[in-house]
């Protein structure tokens, strides 16, 4: 796409999880170039022309090298921890199956199941009326797996700071529900991402971690309320 030049007023954005050196720019997104922007932008041309309104349009690049995406009206979360309503997690899951759905036996897949948005935590949502409409911060995305990908999700949305034990199975029900998820292994890909995420950060060791506790906790109980 051609370069478009930008010279109107430059509004820093601050919500949700974002690097720095984002801003906002009318109703233009303006963020450095991801590394791998061939696929990036690649990938949310493909989600435009399959008529998914879940993520934001890539719209060229600007005279100082950033790119230019559509800016999405909405709000987002600081982190995560949030204690979300049922339909909340539900959309939040759906959006998840349907960039899977437009994505396999895709290019963006390339060789593997789908293409992944690998930090599908809250603050890469922006959300109207509490409800997820779109996800945003594609730069670390790349080919992987259904099951890990949305254990990622489960993980994240379904926090377990924010639910009782038999509650976690009830919200993560939901969201398999919304998903339509059929297949097996998602406790054990959940286990996993949170088990990675604890040798990745061994500063969270020293403040305990809750969420590998209610994980190893509860495996056993989800296994069981999300096979039925």
């Amino acid at each position: 796409m051609a370069d478009v030049d930008c010279e109107q007023e430059e509004v820093p954005l601050t919500g949700g999880r974002v690097a720095r050196g984002i801003v906002r720019v009318a109703d233009t997104v303006r963020r450095p170039m991801p590394a791998d922007s061939d696929y990036v932008h690649g990938l949310l041309v493909h989600l435009e022309r399959c008529g998914f309104e879940g993520a934001p349009r890539f719209l060229g690049v600007d005279s100082r090298g950033r790119e230019i995406l559509s800016y999405i009206d909405g709000s987002t979360l600081p982190h995560n921890g949030f204690r979300l309503s049922r339909k909340a997690v539900a959309a939040g899951a759906r959006l998840v199956r349907s960039v899977h759905d437009l994505t396999a036996d895709t290019e963006f897949a390339a060789g593997s199941e789908v293409a992944c948005h690998l930090n599908l935590s809250q603050p890469n949502f922006v959300f109207r009326d509490t409800i997820p409409i779109a996800i945003i911060d594609w730069d670390a995305t790349s080919p992987g797996s259904r099951v890990s990908n949305f254990a990622d999700f489960l993980w994240a949305f379904v926090h377990p700071a924010m639910y009782g034990d038999d509650e976690a199975a009830d919200m993560l029900r939901v969201a398999v529900e919304a998903y339509d998820w059929t297949g097996g292994g998602l406790v054990e890909a959940m286990l996993s991402t949170v088990r990675t995420f604890v040798e990745v950060n061994p500063e969270f060791r020293d403040w305990g971690v809750p969420e590998l506790e209610h994980m190893e906790r509860n495996a056993e109980l989800f296994r069981t309320r999300l096979s039925h």
